[in-house]
């Protein structure tokens, strides 16, 4: 919990303040307001209070004076100066004794809440001091986990790096090493776990929990030999307490400095897929990745027909047959091929429901067996099929849809990849569904759609031909010209004159 001190002389400054703090943090305790340094002393000075929002110039006592005051009764309170332009000599002084920002008025929203959790991370971060560790590595690893995500700035971190008496190393080899122990089978409230963690947070100075309670080591050594020997330690050091095969190990290529960490967590995310093809306990690593000497042989007409038909033993059938065919070609084979195909079948599935294809996909994504993928598959055949079992003859969501989109859009340019692209849904299973449903394949539906309108114009307008075409839907003359006589058996003068004829 924050506490905080807020003192302005001007009342609308102060409840803009309370309520955007007290909307952004509700783990932020305001414990008064005061109009100018006097009152703040009087009121507030033996309360204990870690950050005080003060404006330079306000009457009987200035800002910069009731810091000066307040240090002495509170050492260890942050400050934080509003002021204007042209005090700017005001912020030089208290630069000069101690404050953590001054913030220029009109406020900045968005630079007063970042300024306000820096220095909540710094209040926090004093739990080391007091010894409360758990609260210290929780901060810590929030911190850590930010940046390996690019979410904080190289200067903040340094910053961060020198509050948490971190190395920067800029020298030194480094490397990053992922241990994710294995869903459902390691107990992380076991003692060895727990003595794990504690000896790995001895060793290693960037050694964190994220926020899934999986382990990542940030080594450092003078060469890469070195490196090589911190993963072996690290590595037996996992086989005694827990065990190997409960984990996987994922590593990232060597580099230099701790600056190089979260461009190395860049490149471990790119190898996660790789636990697919990996037994657990194995080093994953990208200097050790086999080469990728199979993929699946994926026929999406074939499935897709067996979905628009509703299939449902075909389907399961043919998943059956997928991973059976993986499985014995398990360690030669690319798993981001397997990801694609499946996430190609997941499309099919979604029927232009997009947060359900986001799920499915980052279920896929995030899977580190075979059987996790099937799993998720099957996940999403069974509910496909109950929801598409219907005795009328009404057309489905999705078919609507694009039927609709058709009549909006005629003229523009169209196709079943763009269409399968703006509604989320595999080209290929809506070409099928769409024959099935409307009873004629898309590109002719779509033509004669765009003849007819082309007949209608010709019959109540005298714009020219070419006009026409072009209002039709058609840029090009010689297709729209085959077109036409294709559906009317005509020219289009030649339909015009006959129509005028008669």
């Amino acid at each position: 919990m924050l506490r905080m001190l807020l003192v302005d002389d001007e009342p609308l400054i102060v409840q803009g303040l309370q309520a955007v703090i007290q909307e952004f943090d509700e783990e932020i305790e305001i414990i008064g307001t005061a109009k100018n340094g006097v009152e703040a002393l009087a009121h507030f000075a033996n309360e204990p209070c870690d950050l005080v929002i003060t404006d330079i110039k306000m009457p009987k006592m200035d800002g910069l004076q009731l810091i000066e005051a307040w240090k002495k009764e509170q050492p260890e309170t942050k400050f934080i100066v509003l002021s204007g332009f042209q005090e700017f000599e005001y912020v030089k002084r208290g630069l000069a004794i101690g404050i953590e920002n001054y913030l220029l008025k009109p406020l900045n929203e968005t630079e007063l809440l970042e300024t306000i959790t820096q220095i909540k991370e710094k209040v926090e971060a004093d739990f080391q001091a007091t010894g409360d560790d758990e609260a210290y590595y929780i901060l810590r690893d929030n911190a850590l986990w930010r940046w390996l995500n690019n979410r904080i700035g190289m200067e903040d971190w340094k910053e961060r790096m020198a509050l948490y008496k971190m190395p920067l190393a800029k020298d030194m080899r480094t490397a990053l090493v992922w241990i994710q122990p294995l869903y459902g089978q390691v107990d992380r409230t076991a003692e060895g776990w727990q003595k794990l963690q504690s000896h790995l947070r001895a060793e290693y100075p960037f050694m964190l929990l994220n926020p899934e309670e999986e382990l990542l080591i940030g080594l450092m050594a003078e060469d890469d030999a070195g490196i090589a020997a911190q993963i072996t330690t690290v590595y037996e050091e996992i086989g005694a307490l827990i065990g190997v095969e409960q984990c996987f190990f994922l590593m990232s290529e060597v580099g230099t400095g701790t600056a190089y960490f979260p461009k190395a967590f860049r490149g471990l995310e790119q190898l996660l897929q790789e636990r697919l093809v990996s037994s657990p306990g194995t080093l994953i690593s990208a200097d050790k990745i086999l080469p990728h000497r199979w993929r699946p042989n994926f026929s999406q007409h074939q499935l897709a027909r067996a979905l628009v038909l509703q299939e449902k033993e075909k389907t399961l059938a043919w998943l059956d047959q997928f991973f059976n065919e993986w499985d014995a070609h398990l360690y030669e084979s690319d798993p981001h091929q397997i990801i694609r195909v499946l996430s190609e079948v997941a499309l099919m599935m979604s029927e232009s429901d997009p947060e359900q294809l986001l799920k499915a996909i980052r279920q896929l994504d995030g899977a580190a067996t075979p059987c996790e993928l099937k799993t998720t598959m099957l996940e999403l055949i069974h509910p496909f099929f109950d929801r598409n079992q219907h005795d009328d003859n009404s057309k489905s969501p999705i078919i609507q849809k694009i039927m609709s989109h058709i009549t909006e859009h005629f003229t523009e340019g169209m196709s079943l990849k763009t269409l399968g692209a703006k509604f989320h849904i595999n080209a290929v299973y809506l070409g099928q569904l769409f024959q099935k449903e409307v009873g004629s394949h898309f590109t002719d539906y779509l033509n004669q759609y765009r003849v007819n309108h082309a007949k209608e114009v010709l019959l109540t307008t005298k714009q020219p031909v070419t006009a026409i075409a072009e209002e039709s839907g058609y840029t090009d003359m010689a297709y729209f010209y085959r077109q036409f006589k294709k559906y009317t058996g005509y020219t289009p003068n030649g339909f015009r004159k006959k129509e005028k004829v008669q």
